[in-house]
């Protein structure tokens, strides 16, 4: 999974949103144009049916699977669909009274929301594409930051060759990142690396949060 999926993504269906919103606008208006408005509008839906299926959709089912450590990977991965769920959920039973109440105004207030969702995944969101599950603990271990430009230059300033976490890490980066500079996961043993992702994940206050979770049964 790639931020740059999910940025694309909300910029494209922030793009068919706007469009779609303008069209309906003018589909509402009687006039010798107005099937042909409606014709678009429901182009454009389609559009954004398939630009969402082919990016926003993935996202809570393989993100949080690749970011969460070894010890909480699943329940971790389990609780982002329910979030999903729960969002989908409230957006399928509110969609119909906002276009009764603002009509094409609808549709221009999820462009909105696109846009305003992008410097989240832009700021706060690790690349994880080329990277092991494992080399995922180098981000969140020597980030010490939520903000992903920021986490990249103290990971640089560690001497991790591992620090463009903006990016995709390329199978060239890869083996330059292995060619013996330092990195979490190089020549260590499985085992290590769980050992470790569950001493550093302990110091986090995000895994102390999903410990007590897991102790009282919520997770």
């Amino acid at each position: 999974m790639t931020t740059a999926t999910m940025v694309w993504g909300a910029v494209g269906m922030a793009f068919i949103l706007l469009i779609a919103g303008i069209l309906d606008k003018y589909a509402q208006i009687e006039g010798p144009h107005q099937r042909s408005y409606g014709a678009g509008v429901a182009a454009f839906t389609f559009f954004y049916t398939a630009t969402f299926g082919a990016t926003w959709l993935t996202t809570p089912w393989l993100y949080p699977t690749e970011i969460f450590p070894l010890n909480v990977r699943a329940k971790g991965g389990a609780w982002s669909v329910v979030g999903w769920s729960i969002g989908n959920g409230i957006i399928t039973l509110i969609t119909p009274f906002l276009f009764q109440a603002i009509s094409y105004g609808t549709l221009l207030l999820l462009f909105g929301l696109n846009i305003f969702c992008l410097p989240f995944v832009i700021l706060m969101y690790p690349e994880t594409a080329g990277r092991s599950l494992e080399q995922m603990d180098t981000f969140f271990e020597h980030g010490g930051s939520w903000n992903v430009f920021k986490a990249s230059h103290n990971i640089r300033d560690q001497g991790i060759d591992d620090w463009r976490w903006t990016k995709k890490l390329y199978p060239e980066d890869q083996k330059e990142v292995e060619s013996g500079r330092r990195m979490s996961s190089a020549a260590r043993s499985p085992e290590e690396d769980e050992k470790d992702a569950r001493q550093s994940w302990k110091k986090r206050p995000a895994y102390t949060f999903r410990r007590k979770a897991s102790n009282a049964g919520l997770m």
